[in-house]
């Protein structure tokens, strides 16, 4: 044995993902022959195969564990990993896919919607069973081995996702970023696939918000605000659903175990606008609208947000309002949020 001399550099990993509507089995990555697409991407996170190692009880009168106590626990396992986006019309629209099945503009998020895997109410992802509200990531030149130098990660799942802007970030561009679930191993190997296309859209703007026009603004309530930064997130929460057998360690199915939540919050310019909503701001349990126009053809409907403790902030130059809000449905089958992306 001699020590690797092998260094694997993190500028050459570059991950691409499957953005393709056909329904693909639960379970199974992606082939080559789908669309792979490289997406502007600022950072992300890389998820590992390792199980959580169980203790069996110690024994009376033996002092030390011994070897037969511990077990992995490969059928519990789940993997977790994140990525910002920049908030491109396709990055958009691939979240909303793998998030509640929706990737044609507008992109309208239910609580009929359950899972997103195209049949209403459904709140489980059988293995095996063909949907497109998931995706495989490969991290080309993420893996370890000399020869098996790409890590792949099948059926992930959005369990949130964030879309923010800030007039001070990022040079006002909008991010998007989610995490990522699967019941699935990560592996490694020497994948062939390429990236079919790469993504060159321009990212969606705040200034294309403070236009002082119908067609660029924020709105909340009908008054027109002014925001400096916002952001909304959509999650779930997502389990695993058992094993089928303790060699493969395969799921029966992903589990959607509550209600989708879509909460955010608005920090704008204080002044008379936000005055007139001073009752909404109170807290009148009752829900207003709130609008997000761009005028690059991005947009963002709320129907029913409530405020959630609003504050008044004198830290800078002028007074601003931080409000946090969520968002409700107005019945079983009304918009919760709808995005436009074009």
């Amino acid at each position: 044995m001699a020590l690797e001399t092998q260094i694997i550099s993190s500028a050459e990993i570059k991950p691409i993902f499957a953005f393709d509507t056909d329904a693909q089995a639960l379970g199974t990555a992606h082939e080559a022959a789908d669309d792979y697409i490289t997406l502007p991407i600022l950072s992300y996170s890389l998820p590992y195969n390792s199980a959580t190692l169980e203790m069996a009880p110690n024994r009376v009168g033996v002092y030390g564990q011994l070897e037969s106590q511990g077990r992995h626990r490969q059928d519990l396992n789940t993997f977790t990993f994140d990525c910002s986006f920049l908030a491109t019309t396709t990055a958009i629209r691939a979240n909303c896919l793998w998030a509640f099945g929706d990737a044609a503009t507008p992109m309208a998020l239910t609580p009929a919607i359950g899972i997103g895997n195209g049949t209403a109410g459904d709140m489980q992802m059988k293995h095996g069973a063909t949907s497109n509200n998931h995706t495989t990531a490969i991290f080309v030149n993420g893996g370890t081995d000399a020869a098996a130098e790409d890590l792949i990660v099948k059926g992930a799942m959005v369990q949130s996702l964030t879309l923010k802007m800030d007039i001070g970030a990022n040079a006002g561009q909008m991010t998007i970023d989610t995490s990522f679930f699967t019941p699935y191993a990560p592996h490694e190997a020497a994948d062939t696939t390429a990236s079919d296309s790469t993504d060159t859209g321009t990212p969606k703007s705040i200034f294309e918000l403070n236009t002082n026009s119908q067609a660029g603004c924020l709105q909340l309530g009908g008054q027109e605000l002014q925001p400096t930064s916002w952001e909304i997130t959509i999650s779930r929460t997502l389990e695993r659903v058992g094993s089928q057998d303790y060699s493969s360690y395969l799921p029966f199915a992903i589990a959607q175990t509550g209600a989708w939540e879509v909460t955010g919050t608005l920090n704008v310019k204080a002044d008379d606008n936000t005055y007139d909503l001073i009752t909404q701001l109170k807290g009148d349990s009752s829900g207003i609208n709130l609008s997000i126009d761009g005028a690059d053809g991005f947009g963002i409907d709320l129907p029913d947000v409530m405020v959630d403790t609003a504050s008044l902030d004198n830290g800078g130059s002028h007074l601003t309002h931080a409000i946090p809000f969520r968002a409700f449905a107005a019945g079983t089958t009304a918009t919760i949020i709808s995005i436009t992306a074009s």
